[in-house]
């Protein structure tokens, strides 16, 4: 026997979806998704890859008002024959923030695994230009002076030691003698603190002193060397 309400069981198990589910169903699958980046070939593979020269267009600076700023980034450019012009980014070897505008048009060495003119990932530098190269380099005194330069870098090192021990000690030893408590007890009965606290207080100034004197006589003896004798 035939149920009458067979056909009628259900009715919403064949509604049509909502208007507003309809359009959103055709534009997620008419809008493809976003292409996966493309990795960076390794530093094994861009070692062997092609030699080309490039030239630095322009540097890219972080947003300003950042927590960090770091490095500039470069835009590179190379010409190759045949395969039209290349661009590609890299980091600025340079850490402070700006020091890449004034390497715009400088030419650099580079390799490349590919021949994709939009691969910007595809790069690594083998030669910089000179003056990366200079500021990359470790300072070393040089000349005849070079000798006394260094006992006065000594120095003055040792005079920015002598200030920072006093401003870290001064606020310890002065919050110890105004609100007390056990802070002194376990030194040896030879420390005064009151004798401790003068003298972390002029260590300041010792050292700012010793510091200033030192890099003055440092800078003397790289700039006027020392005198030959019977001159």
């Amino acid at each position: 026997m035939t149920d009458p309400q067979a056909g009628t069981r259900n009715p919403g198990a064949q509604r049509r979806p909502a208007l507003s589910r309809r359009i959103w169903d055709a534009i997620v699958r008419d809008v493809p998704p976003p292409p996966t980046p493309r990795p960076r070939p390794s530093e094994e593979q861009l070692a062997e890859g092609h030699l080309t020269v490039g030239m630095i267009d322009y540097a890219i600076e972080d947003a300003p008002g950042g927590d960090v700023q770091g490095p500039d980034t470069l835009i590179i450019s190379a010409e190759v024959p045949g395969h039209g012009v290349l661009h590609r980014r890299i980091q600025c070897p340079l850490s402070m923030p700006g020091s890449g505008r004034g390497l715009a048009g400088q030419t650099i060495g580079l390799r490349h695994t590919t021949f994709d003119p939009e691969f910007v990932d595809d790069v690594l530098v083998v030669r910089w230009p000179p003056a990366v190269d200079r500021a990359l380099e470790p300072f070393r005194f040089d000349g005849p002076g070079a000798l006394r330069a260094r006992v006065w870098s000594f120095l003055a090192g040792f005079g920015y030691v002598v200030m920072w021990i006093g401003i870290a000690l001064t606020p310890i030893l002065l919050c110890g003698m105004i609100f007390g408590g056990d802070m002194f007890t376990d030194l040896p009965t030879w420390f005064h603190p009151g004798i401790a606290l003068a003298a972390s207080v002029a260590a300041v100034p010792l050292g700012f002193v010793t510091v200033a004197v030192c890099n003055g006589r440092m800078a003397a003896a790289l700039s006027h060397p020392a005198r030959q004798d019977g001159q």
